[in-house]
């Protein structure tokens, strides 16, 4: 299906995980129960890929000291969805330890990707991540076995605990956390760098400068049986940008990763947040 389709039939979906690890029209969080209603953010993220835009992501999110819920859609945009479509609805909801990492309670995904109506349903009992429903069924990966993903989390739930720490005043955090997505286990490491100025070519609605946290994410388990790319393996190194955006606060405006696989991804803020009960 022509140049684009052989350059972005994986990263399109793979660039939309990206793009969730931060978290529109018709998207609502799901509002805390037996708590004071948490007013939901509203925002929307452009995923670019070699410079070209190919994502746009929609989401709303309401986060609290002790808990968070996240309504998302990331579907292709620009050129790209003329050769090729994905539209995926995420929902996931947790609360939070007293040290801040997260307590992931459930994780949804539907919709079309990759030729293929897809679902995948996890939900967590005492920090072990249990694959609820997944359609179709990955048959062709190794196997993680329990021990393996126990104490694991989601994207969503990874980017929540950072949105958390920073608007807390606790920069990024530093240290290293399992990540599963139902078929892949990674681990993401990530570091503190500091208030630093925004990289050239960024959007200077907010400001000069914003809190840059740094990461580094690498799949451990979960790798395709029939495969041998070495790529998949290595690490991926990324940076992520928040700015205190008046009337809202902290907000994940820019992140960039350099995958040995997928080249250079960004994933910038497109627009003011809004906020709504």
């Amino acid at each position: 299906m022509s140049f684009l389709h052989l350059l972005f039939k994986r990263r399109v979906a793979k660039a939309s995980a990206l793009g969730l690890l931060l978290v529109g029209g018709g998207i609502a969080a799901t509002p805390f129960a037996g708590a004071v209603s948490t007013p939901q953010t509203v925002v929307r993220y452009f995923v670019y890929a070699h410079g070209l835009h190919v994502m746009t992501i929609n989401s709303a999110y309401r986060l609290s000291s002790n808990q968070y819920s996240v309504a998302a859609q990331s579907k292709t945009g620009g050129l790209l969805q003329l050769f090729m479509k994905t539209n995926i609805n995420i929902r996931a909801q947790g609360h939070f330890y007293n040290s801040g990492m997260p307590e992931p309670e459930s994780y949804e995904s539907a919709g079309w990707s990759r030729g293929k109506n897809r679902h995948l349903s996890i939900a967590y009992k005492q920090d072990m991540p249990d694959v609820q429903a997944m359609e179709p069924v990955e048959t062709d990966r190794e196997q993680i076995l329990p021990d393996e993903r126990k104490g694991a989390v989601d994207n969503v739930a990874i980017l929540m605990a950072l949105l958390h720490k920073v608007q807390e005043g606790q920069g990024c955090g530093n240290g290293a956390v399992k990540v599963f997505d139902g078929v892949r286990l990674s681990t993401l490491q990530v570091q503190t760098e500091g208030v630093q100025p925004l990289p050239d070519g960024a959007s200077k609605d907010w400001g000069e400068d914003g809190l840059r946290c740094s990461f580094v994410a690498q799949q451990i388990k979960g790798f395709k049986l029939s495969s041998a790319d070495r790529k998949a393996r290595k690490p991926q190194q990324g940076r992520v940008w928040f700015e205190n955006i008046p009337q809202i606060g902290m907000v994940a405006t820019r992140v960039e990763v350099d995958s040995p696989k997928m080249g250079h991804i960004m994933v910038e803020l497109e627009g003011k947040p809004q906020q709504q009960p």
